[in-house]
């Protein structure tokens, strides 16, 4: 056969994606109800809320398609013929992390269309969590706001939170590799539970050993908070995440191995994190 569709539904959702038309790739592609989050030539990530009401739910719903041959090329490992493909891996990590204690997004589908076994349109459906605050807006916006020891406790409560929920991560072996604020979510405004997004790019490691691999999700988190959090909160931070109370020669050699590698990323990162308008230095 010269075109093969396939697609996966988690077990509970199917009346519910049948019922809107997003139960194959074909309704998937013909959906243009909800909201753009994110649009590029061969992307779109949209946001769409199944019903009315406060209960109605809420799906995420990432497409990727080729636009030019030459993806087809440049992508011949990483999914459009061998290998996993982009949506199957994010597809798989967030069930992974899930069923390792994690918070996550709960996957609801994916689908592919293959054309002589080279993929050109794939998606992935995930569920929406609930009243979402990205870390860096909640950084961003909301910390700057906070005064006396109301902010001094909230600092600390997201700094420590933060550090335990990024070493729980590590110790079940599982790196992120796009660890930045943007890819953590709050729900409700709180800081009980940090929901891990874009996992795509994440891997689990068969030893807690790689440094490097632990080294780049710390160094993602750290590259805009010199701008954001002082010394002092930051080394409380590494601290908390080894579980230690000072530094031995291990951390020291893993903090040394992380401000390398953030150093390059603060400025882009910064902008990122800052948007259009200007935050207030810690």
């Amino acid at each position: 056969m010269l075109r093969r569709q396939s697609n996966l539904i988690t077990p509970g959702f199917e009346a519910l994606l049948h019922d809107h038309d997003l139960a194959d790739v074909e309704g998937v592609y013909r959906c243009a109800t909800g909201d753009i989050i994110t649009q590029s030539g061969s992307t779109e990530v949209r946001r769409v809320i199944l019903g009315a009401g406060a209960t109605a739910p809420t799906l995420f719903i990432k497409k990727y398609w080729i636009s030019r041959p030459q993806q087809l090329w440049s992508g011949m490992f990483r999914g459009t013929l061998f290998g996993c493909p982009k949506a199957r891996r994010e597809f798989h990590n967030l069930n992974l992390l899930r069923s390792l204690g994690l918070d996550a997004p709960e996957p609801v589908a994916i689908g592919e269309e293959r054309k002589v076994g080279w993929l050109v349109r794939s998606y992935l459906i995930s569920k929406g969590v609930p009243a979402p605050t990205p870390l860096h807006e909640y950084i961003r916006n909301f910390l700057p706001s906070l005064t006396g020891d109301l902010r001094k406790r909230t600092r600390r409560t997201l700094v420590e939170n933060l550090a335990a929920c990024t070493r729980r991560l590590h110790e079940r072996h599982f790196v992120h590799h796009d660890y930045f604020w943007r890819n953590i979510l709050l729900s409700h405004g709180t800081l009980k539970h940090f929901f891990l997004i874009d996992a795509h790019k994440g891997r689990q490691w068969n030893s807690w050993s790689d440094s490097n691999a632990r080294a780049s999700d710390l160094a993602a988190l750290d590259a805009p908070a010199t701008h954001f959090f002082r010394r002092s909160e930051r080394l409380r931070f590494f601290l908390h995440y080894r579980d230690h109370r000072t530094l031995d020669d291990a951390d020291k050699a893993l903090l040394r191995k992380t401000l390398r590698l953030a150093e390059p990323m603060r400025e882009r990162q910064l902008r990122r994190v800052l948007g259009q308008g200007r935050a207030r230095p810690a």
